[in-house]
């Protein structure tokens, strides 16, 4: 019945080897988390889309009214772009132009103009009331 009292020596051993098991599942946990930080392994971050809010009565005829003055503000910057390249000579208008194609081809004045409200059309302002005092 030496496993109830095991000498000093088998004693030691035993601690010696859980404290050793025990550092290095910590170690492996500490290193896990490490290499799942810097993988990319976790979930994106999510994405955040907003949505302009108009009033209940707004016709159809407004939501047109703003895709087309939307679409004429996008137009205008990118004519601005174009003419700005026109001014451009040898190879500063072929980088210019290399720009310009990139930025069409990822949407750009859709990003940068998601909207304009047409004259007279845009949503009326939220205002802030405070409930009276009793």
């Amino acid at each position: 019945m030496t496993f109830l009292n095991p000498p000093k020596a088998e004693l030691r051993r035993r601690r010696l080897m859980v404290g050793a098991a025990s550092v290095a599942l910590t170690a492996l946990v500490m290193f896990a988390f490490l290499i799942e930080s810097r993988s990319g392994y976790s979930k994106p971050d999510p994405k955040l889309i907003f949505f302009q809010s108009w009033s209940a009565d707004r016709t159809r005829e407004d939501a047109i009214a703003d895709q087309k003055a939307t679409r004429a503000a996008q137009e205008a910057k990118m004519a601005q772009s174009r003419a700005y390249i026109a001014t451009l000579q040898g190879e500063a208008r072929a980088k210019a132009q290399e720009q310009y194609d990139a930025y069409v081809q990822g949407g750009g004045a859709d990003k940068e103009i998601p909207y304009v409200p047409a004259a007279g059309t845009a949503p009326a302002p939220l205002v802030a009331v405070e409930p009276p005092v009793k």
